[in-house]
Parts: C-alpha cells; structure tokens; sequence
C-alpha cells in the first residue's frame, strides 16, 4: 500500500457471480503488519493527520473550508483487466455530520477518480471526475434509511467494476449501476474526507477475478479439440512417470504448448505459447502481458491470468506462488488460491523455515506466513540493491539464520541475524556466503594492504577464523576448498575501490606467470591438501576427485598434457601427462550433430576419462587403465552413462560398454518438455 494525498475543490449492473477470486488486500487494521505506523503524517493547521489506532486506520481533514475534499489512499497489485469488488467498513469519529465522507477508487489524479460518499445525517453522493469534468451519478446528495446515522457508527461502501460497467451497493443494498465509458484506471482505494472532519475505515477487502475460469485447451466433454497437427498412433508414456509438457514447433523460433499425463494422453491442447508445470501445477502465459495465472493438474484456476509474472516455490513448508502483479506489486498465495501476504510489497524473495523476506515502503524487513514481521522494516538493508546489481541472491534462513547486511548507520557490512533480529555474527565483512558441509562460511574483507582488492577467508559457524582472509578466490569443493592467490583477471577480488591503475596491474599480471592466479586446495580445517602453486584446480561430475592442471614451468609448451586427477585427501591419483594436449579444431566438428553439449576436451565422469594418444581417443578409469582402447577420431566425456565418438566422418553415440546406442538411448528424456511434430493422442472415452 502507498498513500498519496490530494485536495480537491467542490464535490470533489448487474452483480457478477463469483469464479475463482484473488484477495489483493484484506485488512483489518488490527496491527501494523503492513509498515504503516511509521508512515504517520505530522500534524500541521490546514493539513492532514493519519495514522492506525485501535483497530482502525484513522483520517483527520484538518481543511477549514467544508468543500475541500481529501483523500488518503492505498496502492495495491490491482489488475485493469480483471473485475473488481472493493469493499471498506468506515465511520464518523468526530466533527459536524453533514459533511461528507466515503472511499474513492480510480484516483489517478485530482481530476480522474470515482468519489462514492455518505453524510452521517443520512445521505449519500456518486460522482466521477474524468480529465476535470465532474459525473454526478447521483444528481447529488440523496437522502437515504440505508446510511446509518450518527457518530461511531459502522457504514459499509462497495464498488464492483466490470470493464466500464460499476455497481455501487451501501449496506449490501445496490443503489447505482451504470457505464462509465472512457473512464482512467489506477491501482488504489482511498478514504476521503470533508474538512473538519476525523473518520476511519477498517476491513478493507478489495477481490479479483476474471468470467472465465477454464484452461485455455483442456481436454474435457463438451470441448473440441484442435485438429492443426498431427496426432502421433500412440500414447508415449513419460520417462518420469508423470505429467509433463509437450511442445509443438510451429517455426524456427517458436512453439507451442500442451500437458499429456504420464501415460503419454493429451490433458491440454498444444494452444499456450508460454506453459511451466511443476509440482503439480500449471504456469500459463496467453501470450500477452499481464496474463499469467495458475491452474492444477485438473484444469481448475488457482490464481487468475492477471498476474505480470508468477515464480512457483516449492519447499517442506508446501507450494507458493510469488506474484508480481500489473503494477508491480507482489503478493504471495497458496496452492489453494488463498492469498498470504497481500499485494502491497515492494519484493517477495522465497520462504524459508516459514518466513519471507520482504520490501515494504522501500524499506526491507522479514515477516512470517501470516505477515506479521519478525525482523522489522528498515533494521537491514539490500546489498544487491545498493549495488544495483541485476541478478538478485536468494535470502533465506537456514537454522534460524540469515546472512544480511547492516543499515549504513550500523557500518553497512554482512554478518548473520537471528530470527528475532539480533546479529549472531557482526557484520564487519563485505560478503559472506554459507558451506552447509562443514557449518562455515566464506567471508571477504577490504586488502588491508591494498584496498582495490577483496580478499577471501572462512569462519566456523560461530565466526572464529578457519582460514585467515588471504585468497583473492575461495570456492567449496565436496567439504574441502579449492583457493587461488594472485590477482583475480575476471575481477572476484575487485573491491568498489578499484581504479585505472589497477586494471593497469591486472593486463601487467596476464603477461606474468608470477602474477596472475596461482591454485590450489584446503581441507575443512584449513590444511593445505594440494600446494598453491598450480596452474588450476577443477571439479569433475565424479565426487571426491579434481582435475589439476599442473605447476607452472613443469611441462610447458608441450604436446602431452600437464594435467593429473587427485583424490579429495590432495593424492594424485593419475599423471595425465602420458597423454595427447587436445586443441580445439572447429573442422573436426562440423558434422557433430546439433544440440550436442557433452564435453568434448578431455574431462572425468561417470568413473572415465576421455584421451588421445598418438591422434586416437579412448577412454581410461582414474588408475589410467584403458577400459575402451584408443580408437576413434574424437571422442566426448560421458554424461549419464553415455559418450559421443567419431569414426571417420559418422558420429554416433556409446554406452560405457563401447556399444552403439541410439540419440533417443543416449539423451533420455530429462526436461520438462519434449518438442515432437505430432501431438500426443486424446484419451479413449474421455470426450
């Protein structure tokens, strides 16, 4: 929610049935969850007052002149496209009761909004302003039994909108439908008041939905399904033996989407051209802006299509949906439609031992599942937003632990909060990221030697020091680390302090092997395994081994590899020296078959290693045992139990027995979506 104020001059259908409804904001005013207290005005002559007080948010017009109408109100997530039932409990605390008082809603400025009013003596007044010019709906001010009359006394205003059709009901009574053509959109609802007047509004509910609430394409009687595509003779069920998506290529450069079950039978139509399925649930995406939505396996809608984009979280506390709506709020709702914390933030990040780290009133703070903040708003701040970093890191809890940064008054560094905001670890470190292994962290602080450079260290879990912060990278390795010393070229160790003259050392250093990054690997205790002196450590896909690239100076500027394979105790295992250096040749591969990732440069997994010897490649085990002899004119790593050679000028795929399987055998089906030229068949009875 967000509040502007305005002064104005002067006076300022059909109920639809419900489908499935999002709740943009329902409060009641009870606490402060949403960070309104500390958004008090200061009470000034000819001003306004507002503020939340027992229950209600109260409205002070503090305006002599009687006419002069201001409003407070609230932007939420709203739709433009979707129908809207606004709806707020408000009342008359003190001042003369012929004044009027009510909720207005479409308020872009002061001369585009809709001004719904009652008058505590009995009357009420519709009006819409559209550029300037004033609608009274009403004729002006009618006299009515539905206002309840007095002081301390509870009125309810609704206003439904349908596209340009409105309905306005007091009391539950409809007293006005009528079409507003042309009339401007905003994201809000305000209270409004006459001058001298102090009014409140509680309950504030304001619901979304749209007529339809069908999946777009699903297989069901009474539907007709397309006939565009082919259909395939038969069902292919599922390699993970549930639902998945299909994909149609309609061009080079697009495609579009179904849902088959694991069975391989059409669910959906192939009619989306964005779709996400996971854990059940349906992402869909009509392919204009502002239409995401969610729908179950079964087709029934979950959120409506109105969403500008919709991330599913999945953890052991259940299925989320983090949505940022139209107008960038976000708001974050249930596998079951209901919404949880309302559309009013400014960020939603993802849940973590069941709480959620938030942005409110551009001020940051963590709340729990029912929105009640546990670390207040504005007690830490964002580095990625300081920074305006475009990639934004994850913030969660983990043990009942966060790694956050302090306000800029408390020094600005990183440490880690607890979940009732106190710092377990100072924050005097200018990053610091967890190792779940070992219960550490990786901290940087500022080269005291030079403050242009970062330099990287770890702490155990209570913040004593594990290796002393004098790498320029560090990077976990199983439970050990692997470390570099030297000038960083791709710049992890570049403080905001860096200059011209830095870069300047740093092109010095890539023409010095004295200089530039020098490797090597520590245990969870800080032992050195393997020297820093080497050239570079890398991970394999095989656990507890690394593939080194040995010391400068050994074997340079040779046609043999100056690589080894080490265990994670820093024994080398294999001297790959025996072995042919691979350069890259772009014409050995351009009849590689598309699409084609596997590693193709010598590489460890699945218990081998592919290399040459003598211009043939084959495949050795971590002893150099030769378990496929050296045969082909090239050959990839394996990946999954499978590799890509070349004989000749055919390449085809092997399984680890150098037997030759197919594409469909080597590349089983992994992802979410497999793009065929038929569609999946429907069902027999279903329609």
């Amino acid at each position: 929610m967000r509040l502007v104020v305005f002064l104005l001059g002067g006076f300022f259908f059909t109920t639809v049935l419900f489908s499935q409804k999002i709740t943009i904001i329902n409060n009641p005013f009870d606490d402060d969850r949403f960070n309104f207290i500390s958004r008090k005005s200061i009470s000034n002559k000819d001003s306004v007052l507002y503020y939340q007080d027992k229950g209600y948010f109260n409205f002070e017009n503090k305006h002599v002149i009687s006419s002069g109408y201001r409003w407070y109100f609230f932007n939420t997530g709203l739709s433009s496209k979707a129908i809207t039932r606004y709806k707020a409990d408000i009342i008359q605390l003190s001042g003369v009761q012929n004044y009027g008082y009510g909720i207005v809603i479409n308020a872009v400025d002061g001369n585009n909004y809709i001004l719904f009013s009652i008058a505590s003596n009995g009357y009420y007044s519709i009006s819409a302003t559209s550029n300037g010019v004033i609608n009274k709906i009403s004729n002006g001010w009618i006299k009515s039994s539905l206002v309840k009359t007095g002081l301390n006394v509870i009125n309810q205003l609704i206003i439904e909108k349908n596209g340009d059709d409105y309905n306005f009901l007091l009391n539950d009574v409809s007293i006005k439908q009528i079409k507003l053509i042309g009339q401007k959109f905003a994201a809000n609802l305000g209270l409004s008041a006459q001058g001298g007047m102090n009014v409140a509004m509680d309950n504030v509910e304001i619901l979304q939905w749209v007529p339809d609430n069908k999946l777009l394409g699903k297989i069901e009687q009474g539907y007709t399904p397309i006939n565009t595509y082919p259909v395939a003779s038969k069902p292919i069920p599922t390699k993970s033996k549930k639902s998945e998506l299909y994909s149609i290529s309609i061009s080079s450069y697009q495609n579009v989407y179904g849902l088959k079950d694991k069975d391989g039978y059409r669910l959906v139509d192939p009619v989306h051209t964005g779709l996400d399925y996971q854990h059940g649930f349906i992402k869909v995406g009509y392919g204009k802006q502002n239409a995401f939505g969610i729908f179950d396996e079964q087709g029934n809608m979950v959120i409506p299509p109105i969403m500008q984009s919709i991330n599913i979280h999945h953890s052991k506390e259940g299925t989320y949906f983090i949505c940022r709506s139209e107008k960038g709020f976000y708001g974050l709702v249930d596998q079951t439609g209901k919404t949880v914390l309302p559309f009013v933030y400014n960020y939603i990040d993802q849940i973590s031992e069941g709480l959620v780290y938030v942005k409110s009133f551009n001020e940051w703070g963590v709340v729990n599942l029912t929105g009640l903040p546990v670390i207040g708003f504005g007690n830490i701040e964002d580095a990625d937003e300081r920074k305006k970093t475009t990639y934004r890191r994850t913030k969660q809890f983990f043990n009942g632990r966060m790694m956050t940064i302090a306000k800029v008054s408390d020094g600005g560094k990183m440490g880690i909060i607890d979940t009732k905001g106190n710092w377990v670890i100072k924050p005097k470190y200018e990053s610091i990221s967890r190792v779940d292994t070992n219960r550490s962290y990786i901290i940087s602080v500022i080269d005291p030697n030079d403050k242009r450079r970062i330099k990287y260290g770890i702490i155990d879990y209570n913040g004593n020091e594990i290796v002393p912060p004098i790498y320029s990278s560090i990077s976990t390795e199983g439970k050990n680390y692997i470390v570099a010393d030297g000038v960083d070229p791709y710049g992890y160790d570049f403080s905001e302090f860096a200059d011209d003259d830095f870069f300047e050392e740093i092109d010095k250093a890539d023409q010095s092997t004295n200089q530039i990054q020098k490797w090597g690997m520590l245990g969870p205790n800080g032992k050195i395994l393997i020297p820093v002196k080497q050239l570079n450590i890398s991970s394999t896909w095989d656990k507890q081994i690394v593939m080194v690239d040995n010391e400068f100076g050994k074997i340079e500027k040779n046609t043999k590899m100056n690589k080894a394979l080490y265990d994670y105790t820093g024994k080398m295992l294999l001297n790959l020296n025996q072995y042919d250096v691979f350069v890259f040749d772009s014409t050995k591969f351009i009849t590689k078959p598309k699409k084609e990732y596997r590693r193709m440069e010598p590489y460890y997994g699945d218990g081998l290693m592919n290399v040459a010897k003598a211009g043939k490649w084959g495949f050795v085990d971590k002893t150099g045992k030769v378990i496929i002899p050296f045969q082909y004119d090239h050959a990839s790593a394996y990946y999954r139990g499978a590799a890509i050679v070349k004989k000749g000028d055919e390449w085809y795929y092997i399984n680890k027995s150098a037997k030759k399987i197919t594409a469909e055998e080597a590349n089983p089906e992994t992802g979410i979506v497999s793009e065929r030229k038929e569609m999946p068949p429907i069902r027999p009875g279903v329609l």
